[in-house]
């Protein structure tokens, strides 16, 4: 037997390949989703960082402006979307409209404040997205960014001309709401083309009109517009006040603990 050695191994035994394969396994199902979550929530802050930008942009446009936030043109007639009394998401108003070739919304940023567009759009937006709608601006078709916009929406009788520092308070049943919100993420559970969520409808960033921003839980749908009210207008546009409502009491409290508006649209 002199001479005689044990053969050397090579390699991994079938078991060892196993067991690690299984531990690499077990490591991505633990790390991936805190990195899905990180990700997600550096995708909220740049949201965030968005809206401020666009929170000084309005109070430049009010300073130039007599103190008068920036608004689409004057409505056609009382179903009319694309006109200042409605919040939208809406840029740029193409040809086919009353109101063909016009800024609207926050577009209006566009003629004086501002000319970055990545502004308009959050990086978490699964509808509308820079490069397919900015090219839009000035052409036919229409344009859409990542935020609804207020305008003059659901301002009380005493502030509906929309000056920046006289916003108002909306009585709504017993209960009083100041207006603070001017733009928060579209989440929109509409059929089809209307249907539109930011940060997967889970979350929503708030521009108050003091130009902060502060970011809401929407699990419960507090700031989505419901599935079952299109398309009608009345009752998307009573839909779109309760956003309102909400993202305004969430200035100083519990979004859900906002009033519900019970009737048609409280101005």
């Amino acid at each position: 037997m002199d001479g005689w050695k044990l053969p050397r191994r090579s390699g991994f035994t079938l078991v060892e390949i196993l067991v690690v394969v299984s531990i690499i396994a077990l490591l991505i199902a633990v790390l991936l989703p805190g990195l899905r979550r990180a990700r997600e929530q550096a995708k909220l802050a740049v949201c965030a960082s968005n809206l401020r930008q666009i929170g000084t942009c309005i109070h430049l446009y009010a300073n130039e402006n007599s103190g008068y936030i920036p608004r689409g043109p004057e409505p056609v007639g009382d179903e009319d979307f694309e006109a200042r009394n409605l919040a939208t998401n809406q840029l740029w108003i193409g040809t086919y409209s009353p109101h063909p070739r016009q800024y609207n919304g926050l577009g209006q940023l566009l003629t004086s404040t501002t000319r970055q567009a990545e502004h308009f759009f959050c990086p978490a937006d699964d509808n509308f997205n820079l490069w397919e709608e900015w090219p839009k601006v000035g052409t036919d078709e229409r344009a859409y960014g990542s935020y609804l916009y207020r305008q003059l929406d659901h301002l009380p009788a005493s502030a509906a001309d929309g000056r920046l520092d006289r916003m108002g308070t909306n009585h709504i049943g017993a209960r009083r709401v100041r207006v603070e919100a001017m733009a928060l993420d579209t989440n929109s559970l509409g059929p089809g083309p209307f249907g539109h969520t930011n940060h997967r409808g889970r979350e929503v960033n708030i521009l108050f009109r003091d130009g902060s921003v502060s970011a809401f839980s929407n699990l419960t749908n507090l700031f989505a517009i419901p599935a079952e009210v299109f398309p009608q207008y009345d009752a998307i546009a009573a839909a779109i006040d309760q956003i309102l409502t909400n993202a305004d009491f969430a200035y100083h409290g519990p979004p859900s603990l906002a009033p519900v508006i019970q009737a048609s649209r409280s101005r």
